[in-house]
C-alpha cells in the first residue's frame, strides 16, 4: 500500500502543476476516483483472467501465463505517454517564478 501511494506521487505533482488555481481539490478527488476505479477493474480482470486460465487452488498449471500476461499488461499505459505536456516547469524557470510571487504575496 504505501508503495503503490509513493509511485502515485509523480502524478499529483504532474497534476498540480497544471491545474487551474481554485481546482486543486477537484483534480485530487478526480484522480483518487480514477485510481481507485483502475484498482477495481484490474482486480476483476485479474479474477477473470485467473478463472478464464483455469487456475484454482489445486490446480497451477497455467500461473506462468497468467503472470506473464499481468507483468506485460503494466505496460500497455506506455504509448499515452506521448499525450502528456512537454513542458517542464523547473527548466523553464516558471517554478522560481512561482515561489518568489508567494514569498512576496505572504
Amino acid at each position: 500500500m504505501i508503495l503503490s501511494q509513493a509511485s502515485f506521487m509523480p502524478v499529483l505533482v504532474l497534476a498540480a502543476r497544471h491545474c487551474l488555481e481554485g481546482m486543486e481539490a477537484t483534480l485530487f478527488a478526480a484522480l483518487m476516483s480514477v485510481s481507485n476505479g483502475g484498482s477495481v477493474v484490474g482486480a476483476l480482470f485479474g479474477a477473470g483472467l485467473t478463472q478464464l486460465l483455469g487456475i484454482t487452488r489445486d490446480r497451477y498449471d497455467n500461473l506462468a501465463l497468467l503472470l506473464i500476461i499481468c507483468n506485460l499488461s503494466s505496460l500497455l499505459p506506455l504509448p499515452l505517454l506521448r499525450h502528456l505536456p512537454n513542458d517542464n516547469p523547473i527548466a523553464n524557470g516558471k517554478l522560481k517564478e512561482d515561489v518568489d510571487t508567494e514569498l512576496k504575496s505572504s
